[in-house]
């Protein structure tokens, strides 16, 4: 499909890493193999409602992993 963003790339199907954020804007989840469809100009990418309804129905599981994340900020 042509990308609704920039107008001018076509999008391919690829798998992405997407992270699930709190309404804080933290990151507090992580998917990796998610299926996209990503512009080849401006690497937009596209997600299909069945898939992000899938990655809810996951989320709600255990997850494979847990990773601890140090946090950083160059704020003097």
């Amino acid at each position: 499909m042509k990308c609704v963003f920039c107008k001018q790339g076509k999008t391919h199907a690829r798998k992405v890493t997407v992270e699930r954020h709190n309404r804080a804007g933290e990151p507090i989840a992580v998917i990796h193999n998610f299926p996209a469809e990503v512009c080849a100009v401006c690497g937009e990418e596209y997600y299909s409602a069945k898939d992000w309804q899938k990655a809810e129905r996951l989320l709600a599981k255990s997850p494979v992993k847990v990773a601890k994340v140090p946090v950083y900020d160059l704020r003097p």
